[in-house]
């Protein structure tokens, strides 16, 4: 547990109401969160965290330095997607009938 001045809390950061610690937002706070729910779940302990390359950062806050495989799997670069088609305008003619079609 924590014995640290409380944190002020904004934005997504969070505190661990298990360990006491403060994290810089809600994925590392999930993250720090291991094992299998009603089983063995547990939080990380400092060592575990900087060894896992997590950093305490200057507002005292947990902060993870790089994302894991799960996390960089839903965070990648924009993939180029076809244009949309254009809208046909009820006002416009129907480029599909022939000329001189009612």
């Amino acid at each position: 547990m924590s014995n640290r001045e409380p944190l002020k809390l904004t934005g997504r950061r969070c505190q661990c109401c298990g360990c006491g610690e403060y994290f810089n937002g809600e994925r590392g706070f999930d993250r720090h969160r291991v094992g299998v729910y009603g089983v063995n779940r547990r939080c990380l302990n400092v060592p575990e965290m900087l060894a896992l390359g997590w950093f305490c950062n200057s507002a005292g806050f947990w902060a993870m330095t790089r994302l894991d495989g799960a996390g960089s799997a839903r965070i990648r670069p924009a993939q180029a997607s076809p244009a949309p088609m254009p809208l046909l305008d009820a006002r416009a003619p129907d480029s599909r009938k022939p000329a001189g079609a009612p």
